[in-house]
């Protein structure tokens, strides 16, 4: 999987194959395997490439759906949400939350609809098309179902605060049940933006961007990308865990979310495929299913084992029959000290026994007549010319009807004996030992 954003987590417009941008190469979701930064079409080849949104691009509302098709949807959205927003409805994307449906209090994600198709399209440009698009950061789930954002009580509530930097400025997101929002901590003198690229949750202030007095340290989390860490501890007088860019976007990467929605979303058939990829890797690689990787692993080992036993097992008692065949053959004909191949030598010494004592044997052309007598149906066909060598009869010049014929050789064939049409002659020899 190859997870791409815009360097340095810039909201400024693309400019194209040459835009720089920050990725990470994963095979597993738990390991980085490489990662950098580059232009877009310096990128690593993969099939699965994730688009991070960075913070400032992405604004949050909370609304309730109505019932309706989801072919009416959008619309629906757009009614709701064109007072909350700065920009024109037809200039922003929206999406919902994983699992968002009407009827349904949701999260919807908003953003510039051009700024975003840019990035699509300079990725699909440079041969890497984006199969899935997630944001950076996004309002986090209460711990309470009671957390509401119009004026319930929230308690101690999760809340994620994360340092990182856009180039010279440096900002704090915070994520909470209450949405997102971001802060700066640091102007710059080229600094053009506010809040955030749309406003941010609420509007923002001139004091310090976070009450870290109030904060639950058993709820709230304070992480940093470590080239700013330092700087966020000193302007915040908070110890923040660190956390590389890399890491970031492999934590987004293998959430739930999707943002690519509505008019951007992918045919069924990605979406299928995307989801069997993304099952895969989880279970490939998630710890939740290590014991059941495990599971499987140690089936597969026993069946394989089982296997290998039984065909051992097997070949052994071949090779114990083989060797009492041989026992019985040189047992009963001792002067036979070479074996070949037991059953035929056994039978030719018969043969050779039933003649001394002059006895007729299976192959004899006595027995062969016998048995096409008794095998012959009504009317009997019968041969007119008879040739006999080497315990083979050859019966040509037949009399009779061809069904009686063929029955004669389906009875014979029945009870073991080989027979064989040749130019009109019937070829046959006694069963096999």
């Amino acid at each position: 999987m190859l997870i791409v954003t815009a360097s340095d987590f810039s909201v400024a417009p693309t400019a194209g194959p040459s835009a720089m941008v920050d990725w990470a190469l994963s095979a597993d979701g738990e390991m980085v395997l490489d990662h950098g930064q580059c232009a877009a079409s310096l990128l690593p080849r993969d099939a699965d490439v994730v688009l991070v949104l960075p913070p400032r691009a992405v604004s949050w509302h909370r609304v309730t759906l109505p019932k309706v098709p989801q072919a009416k949807l959008r619309a629906v959205l757009d009614g709701l949400l064109e007072e909350r927003v700065l920009s024109d409805i037809s200039e922003l994307h929206f999406a919902l939350e994983p699992g968002g449906r009407s009827g349904q209090t949701v999260w919807v994600a908003a953003c510039a609809k051009a700024w975003l198709q840019s990035w699509l399209q300079a990725l699909e440009g440079v041969g890497r098309p984006v199969s899935r698009i997630v944001p950076s950061l996004w309002p986090l789930t209460p711990l309470t179902p009671a957390t509401d954002a119009l004026g319930a009580d929230l308690g101690a509530e999760p809340t994620l605060h994360w340092a990182h930097d856009e180039g010279e400025q440096v900002w704090l997101a915070t994520s909470c049940p209450l949405g997102v929002r971001c802060t700066p901590l640091r102007e710059s003198a080229n600094s053009t933006f506010g809040e955030s690229a749309f406003g941010g949750l609420t509007p923002g202030s001139a004091g310090p961007p976070v009450d870290i007095a109030t904060s639950d340290p058993g709820t709230t989390r304070w992480l940093a990308d470590p080239s700013v860490a330092a700087m966020a501890e000193r302007a915040l007088n908070q110890r923040f865990d660190l956390v590389s860019r890399p890491s970031w976007l492999l934590q987004c990467a293998f959430s739930d979310w999707n943002l690519a929605q509505f008019d951007l979303s992918l045919s069924s058939g990605a979406r299928r495929g995307q989801r069997w990829r993304r099952t895969a890797r989880r279970w490939r690689s998630s710890p939740a299913f290590r014991a059941a990787r495990w599971g499987l692993a140690a089936l597969v080992a026993v069946q394989l084992v089982g296997l290998n036993v039984t065909a051992w097992a097997e070949r052994n008692a071949i090779e114990a029959k083989k060797v009492a065949v041989r026992q019985t053959l040189q047992q009963t004909f001792p002067h036979v000290s070479l074996v070949l191949d037991a059953p035929i030598q056994m039978q030719r010494e018969l043969s050779q026994l039933l003649k001394i004592s002059g006895t007729l044997s299976p192959g004899d052309l006595e027995n062969q007549l016998g048995v096409i007598a008794q095998s012959s149906p009504e009317p009997r066909p019968f041969p007119t010319t008879i040739a006999y060598s080497d315990n083979e009869g050859r019966f040509g010049a037949w009399r009779g009807s061809e069904d009686s014929l063929n029955a004669l050789i389906q009875s014979m064939e029945r009870v073991g004996w080989q027979v064989r049409i040749e130019g009109g002659d019937m070829f046959v020899r006694p069963p096999m030992p």
